[in-house]
């Protein structure tokens, strides 16, 4: 059973060697592919970073997934774990701006390894009944969802209600993209939009930005 790992992401830091928040959720996530892979007696996972261009600051040109493995490779060649680490390898989704996409685009990914696979998938913890829910619908099984709780800022206990009401949304967008490809490019160009929006706010009031776009989107679509 070959160990598949995927990583979706969460922004794209203005530094991620800086940022508190991506170093701890990529910290714990880690260890925990560390962990499993000692316990499986695996050596080689394929380890997929999932994140499109959702960059935030100009030129706009890096991804959520290679950021990610920036800091990732950091952890994985630091001298008291690379004699475990040595043989890890590496795949970049780098296209998804959404759950959705993140597994569709791992999966796709995936396929290119040959026998049996069993996919681990990290999610930020208030995401993981939408992860549960979309990957039985793509991965459909062997795979297990691992939630990490790092998130410490306002967006975690802002208003537990509001985040219940958009994973419903956004699960029932990403069930309907996956049966009907009109719909799925049109929910596409929404998400492309949405990013367009973030920007042209700016990054001060990025928390009230969010919210604003998901409360006006829920309502149109």
């Amino acid at each position: 059973m070959k160990n598949i790992f995927i990583i979706p992401g969460y922004g794209v830091a203005k530094n991620i060697f800086k940022d508190e928040q991506q170093k701890r959720y990529l910290g714990l996530v880690f260890n925990h592919i560390y962990q499993i892979c000692l316990e499986t007696k695996q050596n080689s996972p394929l380890i997929i970073f999932c994140g499109g261009p959702t960059d935030l600051f100009k030129p706009y040109k890096r991804t959520e997934a290679g950021e990610m493995k920036k800091f990732f490779i950091f952890l994985a060649k630091r001298d008291f774990v690379k004699k475990y680490t040595k043989n890890w390898r590496y795949a970049l989704e780098q296209k998804s701006l959404s759950t959705m996409e993140n597994i569709l685009g791992a999966e796709r990914i995936a396929r290119k390894i040959v026998g049996q696979k069993k996919f681990y998938i990290f999610v930020e913890k208030t995401r993981e009944r939408k992860m549960n829910i979309l990957a039985k619908k793509i991965i459909k099984r062997n795979f297990k969802v691992i939630p990490i709780d790092f998130d410490l800022s306002l967006n975690r206990y802002y208003d537990p209600e509001f985040l219940k009401k958009k994973e419903d949304w956004d699960i029932k967008m990403a069930s309907k993209s996956l049966k009907d490809k009109k719909f799925f490019d049109q929910y596409r160009k929404t998400l492309e939009q949405r990013i367009k929006y973030y920007r042209e706010a700016g990054s001060k009031k990025h928390r009230e930005t969010i919210y604003q776009w998901w409360e006006r989107k829920m309502k149109e679509m």
